[in-house]
């Protein structure tokens, strides 16, 4: 029984990677309660699950603040992107009497419009808006945490792969989503939601990531551990 639970055991292993992911998640948690530092916290969070949790490369807590450090401009530059766009998608829908939260009969013939056909209209374009946004957000951070390019190309460059890969930006989402609704109903899920969403996710991300990753110099020392992902 002893050796069943030994570090060097399947279980043994399996535990430490729980325990990672947990830590992981809290430490995503606190160093995002300013708000403006959630992208580089998601930043760091998805570098730190892929290099330390998968690839065992590294310290995870180490890995995570040192990826936090190094992206902390361009990822809370993004992060202003996505958080002036939902800032003007509320104004706009608050003018117009619109509740995203609200779709109903009732809530459609109380808006402020005297076309109610295209205040739902309106509704629904919000609504694609939110996942479009949603869908961006979770190729931006993680390909922020591993291509050393400007904010506006990570931004374009998630936007092409999102199209591109459009069966793995559904999954990723749909995991996303299902996620956050959990730690709704179940607060205590934010220990592990943020990890697991990392940690789901990359299998597919990575995919996609490495079509636009070059292959290493065979002549440097650079251990590319990225390139035995996908």
């Amino acid at each position: 029984m002893k050796g069943l639970f030994s570090s060097d055991s399947i279980i043994g292993r399996a535990l430490n990677k729980i325990g990672e992911l947990v830590i992981l998640s809290i430490l995503w948690f606190f160093t995002s309660l300013p708000v403006i530092t959630i992208g580089v916290s998601t930043t760091a969070l998805y570098y730190a699950t892929v290099k330390s949790l998968r690839m065992e490369r590294g310290y995870f807590i180490k890995e995570y603040f040192k990826a936090w450090k190094e992206n902390f401009l361009r990822s809370t530059a993004l992060t202003v992107f996505f958080i002036v766009c939902l800032l003007g998608l509320w104004t706009a829908l608050q003018m117009m009497g619109i509740e995203l939260n609200d779709l109903s009969v009732e809530a459609i013939r109380n808006v402020r419009l005297d076309n109610k056909s295209a205040a739902l209209g309106i509704y629904f374009v919000a609504a694609g808006i939110l996942i479009l946004l949603g869908a961006l957000f979770c190729y931006v951070f993680p390909l922020a945490s591993r291509f050393d390019q400007s904010g506006l190309k990570t931004l374009l460059m998630s936007f092409v792969m999102m199209i591109r890969f459009f069966y793995y930006s559904i999954a990723v989402l749909v995991i996303l989503v299902g996620l956050v609704y959990m730690v709704i109903r179940l607060p205590l899920g934010i220990m592990f939601a943020p990890g697991l969403w990392a940690l789901l996710s990359s299998f597919l991300l990575e995919k996609a990531f490495k079509k636009y990753t070059p292959e290493p110099d065979p002549d440097s020392d650079v251990d590319a551990w990225w390139m035995r992902l996908g």
